[in-house]
Order: structure tokens, then C-alpha cells, then sequence
């Protein structure tokens, strides 16, 4: 009886010391009743244990080795991001009327200086082995940009969810009873980040496609005298539009296939490659909405007329675009840890046939930290673009970098020939950025962009942007 009295006062102790998650106030309650129960422990000493477990759980609970919220929170990932961000912007442009081609129109010099505010607020949820469900709360109305305009008196800004998804992810049982070839499988479904390996020459990056998606990378590849390496693929299929007024809905079929490899060699190389085919059903003959830049090739109903008006007109073509990604990531240059990188994009529309315009290419470089990460570290990189007038579909690019309006051979149309037309075609030029960590997840990042018109019969002068942004994460 005396050992079990000893043995019942060191258990008793032990639970008052161990933090309430780990036995719960019910269970002590339990335990200490029976022990009454028995005459091990007296009603008082039951009391004072009580009082004592009180005292430690407020107290791992305000040194936070404790949560107070209920249990289900702890399936639940939240993030988000601020950004202010300022802007200005020069180049000629001509009055917001226009004029035909070979009249005299008004050249105005277009300086401007904007400011915006984005704000993106996620969650995620666990729900089971292998479901999981999120959302993102953004501002802006475009499919390009989550910015919000500091103007209009005050007003308050749009804000709507810009993502809400499922995802399916292999459990852990299918990956031990079937192998880890399943462990890197996701099936997606609604409106979700991008599946894809990308660059902005092909994608903007606020841009969510709404549908359906499959991902999955391999399992660690060795080949004698090559690299460790992995194969991935990541297959698309994305509602762009849908209208009762339509027998064809526009669509998005994605395909993509690549491999990356383990960093080796002297500099610590990774090495990744990847093609991919965005092949997009039934554009041709519709009417673009507000998301296109108006660069692509159109025609007038009734006239036959190529145009680039983002105001009427249909498209010309239909996209059935190749593209290749290169990328290279060095860790060292000798024995000193110096990060840099290269990216090589060439995209190409198979579906303009016999047309000379059908071309794009993004060759860039880095050198810093490929992802920001602690105070002090920073990245400075620079790229050229060349993107042909319909190399892509003109609602798909960098919402920052200006395409520019075409020929438009009629004087009954606006002419816009040379126009600078944001996230569009038809655009050559540089950018150079900069961004450093100042904070920790604060960073200041500062962005030129200088571009002209590849193809035009009237304004050639070349259009310049300047970003300066404050980002913060949570």
C-alpha cells in the first residue's frame, strides 16, 4: 500500500508538471477522484493538486507553450502581404480621342505619377488525410493586378475572394501501401495559384486560373555520370470565358513536362528545363473583354479590317502556343558563396500560319538571393523582352510591361499605332530591378522598365516606368 501511495503522489506530480495538452484537466480529475476513492490521497491534498494544475496551465498559457484556442485551429495556415507601392510613368502617347492615320493629331507627353495599395489575406485547411481547402481575399478588379488606386476621394477599394480551391494530395497510406512514387501528386479544382513553371514574359503573376489541375514531380532519379534529378508535369484545363451567347465556350488546355536537377558541379548548378503547350480553344472570332491589352490581331465585323482596338473587333487567330523555359541557379564562384542565376523563355503561336508576328523571348539574369529570406539579403536582376504582336494572347503578360497598339488602316477607326498598352504584345525593351530585405519579411524593391514599340506607322517613342514598392509578409 505504501508503494502505491509513493507511487500514486509521483504520478499525480508528474501530470501537475506536464502541460495541460498532454493530459487533459478531465483526465486529472478522473485520476485524482479515484485515488480519493481508494484513501491514497486525501480530499485536501486532492484539492491542492487541483489548485496547483490551475496555476500551470495559466501559465504555460501566457508563455505560450499552451494554445487557448480550440484544437481544429491548429489545421489552419494563414498568410498574407501588404504592399505600397509607388509609381511613374513618361512616354508620348496621343489624346484619348486619337486620330486617323496620316492626320494631325495631339501628341501629349503622358507623366504620371500613381499610388496603389495591394492587400492579400489566405488560409488553408486540413481537412482530412488528403483533402485540402483554401481561400484568398484580395483587392482589385482585374485579373492582373490586386492593386487598389489611391484616388476617388477616399472611396473605399474593391476586395472580393480572387482564390478558393480544393486540393487532393496522395495520403499517407496510398504512399506507404503503394511506394513514394505517389508522395508528390496533386489534383487541384476552382481558382488556384498558377500550375505552371513560368516566366512574366507568358504569365502575370497575380493572375488565378480557374478549373482543374494535375501536379507531380518524381521520385530522386540517378543516372551514372549525370546528376541526381527529378521529372515533373503539370496538366491544365481552364475555363476563359463562358456566355449564353456562345455555342463555344473560350478555353485553356495546359501541358506541361520538365526536369530539375540536384545542384552539383563547382558552382552548385541547378539546372531546369521544361516545354510546355497552352493550346486555346475557340478565341478566334470572339470579343475580348476588359482583361486584354487590345494588341492582338482583330477583325472589324463587316470590313475585314486588321485591328488592334481594345474597344470592338474580334480576334483574328486562334493561340496554340509552344513554349521553352531554361533556367540555371549557381550557388558559388569558387570557393565564395555567390548566387546567381540565367533564364532563357522562347515562345511560339503555331496557330498564326505564315505570319512573321508570332514570336516571343525573355533572356534575363540575377545575382543575390533567388528568394529573400533574412535582413541584408538582397538580389539585382535585368532581362530583355521581345514579345511579338501575337506571340500570346494579349490578357496573359506582365501587367507592368507595355505592349503597343498597331496599324489600324482605316479612317473611320481610332488610331492607336504606337499607343503603350500595359500586359500587352507587340513590345520590345529592358528591365532592371532591385530588391533588398530590411526587415525581417520586409523588403524594398525598386523596378525601370524601358520599352518601344517592335512594329509601328506612327509613335515610336519609347515608353519608361519606374515601380518602387514596401512589401510585408505575414
Amino acid at each position: 500500500m505504501r508503494i502505491l501511495a509513493v507511487f500514486s503522489w509521483i504520478l499525480v506530480s508528474l501530470l501537475v508538471l506536464t502541460s495541460v495538452s498532454q493530459a487533459a484537466e478531465s483526465e486529472v480529475d478522473k485520476l485524482l477522484d479515484l485515488l480519493v476513492a481508494k484513501g491514497v490521497v486525501s480530499k485536501e491534498d486532492a484539492t491542492g493538486f487541483r489548485a496547483e494544475l490551475a496555476v500551470k496551465k495559466q501559465e504555460d498559457v501566457a508563455s505560450y507553450k499552451v494554445s487557448a484556442v480550440p484544437e481544429w485551429t491548429e489545421k489552419i495556415k494563414w498568410s498574407g502581404d501588404v504592399r505600397f507601392r509607388s509609381r511613374g510613368d513618361w512616354g508620348k502617347t496621343r489624346t484619348g480621342s486619337g486620330a486617323p492615320v496620316g492626320s494631325t493629331g495631339t501628341l501629349l507627353k503622358n507623366q504620371r505619377l500613381q499610388n496603389s495599395v495591394r492587400g492579400r489575406f489566405a488560409l488553408e485547411a486540413k481537412v482530412n488525410d488528403f483533402t485540402y481547402a483554401g481561400a484568398r481575399f484580395a483587392g482589385g478588379t482585374s485579373s492582373r493586378s490586386t492593386d487598389d488606386t489611391l484616388a476617388g476621394y477616399f472611396n473605399r477599394s474593391n476586395a472580393t475572394f480572387d482564390q478558393y480551391y480544393i486540393r487532393f494530395e496522395a495520403s499517407k497510406d496510398l504512399v506507404i501501401n503503394y511506394g513514394k512514387y505517389f508522395k508528390d501528386l496533386k489534383l487541384w479544382v476552382g481558382k488556384f495559384t498558377n500550375p505552371f513553371e513560368y516566366t512574366e514574359m507568358t504569365w502575370d503573376q497575380d493572375i488565378s486560373p480557374g478549373g482543374a489541375a494535375l501536379q507531380y514531380t518524381s521520385p530522386d532519379i540517378r543516372a551514372r555520370n549525370l546528376p541526381g534529378f527529378n521529372v515533373y508535369s503539370n496538366l491544365g484545363f481552364f475555363w476563359i470565358d463562358e456566355s449564353a451567347t456562345y455555342n463555344t465556350d473560350p478555353l485553356l488546355f495546359g501541358y506541361q513536362i520538365g526536369a530539375r536537377t540536384e545542384p552539383f558541379g563547382p558552382l552548385r548548378s541547378t539546372l531546369g528545363v521544361s516545354t510546355a503547350i497552352y493550346d486555346f480553344a475557340n478565341l478566334k472570332n470572339k470579343t475580348p473583354n476588359a482583361n486584354s491589352a487590345g494588341t492582338n490581331s482583330r477583325v472589324w465585323t463587316g470590313d475585314g479590317v486588321v485591328s488592334s482596338s481594345p474597344s470592338a473587333g474580334t480576334w483574328k487567330y486562334e493561340y496554340n502556343v509552344f513554349d521553352l523555359l531554361v533556367t540555371v541557379d549557381n550557388e558559388r564562384i569558387g570557393d565564395y558563396a555567390f548566387p546567381h542565376g540565367f533564364v532563357f523563355d522562347f515562345i511560339y503561336n503555331a496557330s498564326v500560319h505564315g505570319a512573321i508576328d508570332n514570336k516571343g523571348l525573355d533572356i534575363g539574369a540575377y545575382i543575390g538571393k533567388k528568394k529573400l529570406k533574412d535582413v541584408g539579403d538582397w538580389k539585382v536582376r535585368a532581362d530583355w523582352r521581345y514579345i511579338e504582336r501575337d506571340a500570346i494572347p494579349d490578357f496573359l503578360p506582365d501587367n507592368n510591361f507595355a505592349g503597343f497598339g498597331t496599324y489600324v488602316n482605316s479612317a473611320t477607326r481610332p488610331n492607336i499605332n504606337g499607343i503603350a498598352a500595359l500586359g500587352g504584345t507587340n513590345g520590345k525593351g529592358v528591365r532592371f530591378g532591385l530588391e533588398y530585405q530590411i526587415l525581417k519579411n520586409t523588403a524594398f524593391n525598386i523596378s525601370y522598365f524601358w520599352m518601344k514599340p517592335i512594329k509601328s506607322w506612327d509613335i515610336t517613342a519609347p515608353y519608361n516606368e519606374v515601380l518602387v514598392d514596401i512589401v510585408t509578409k505575414f
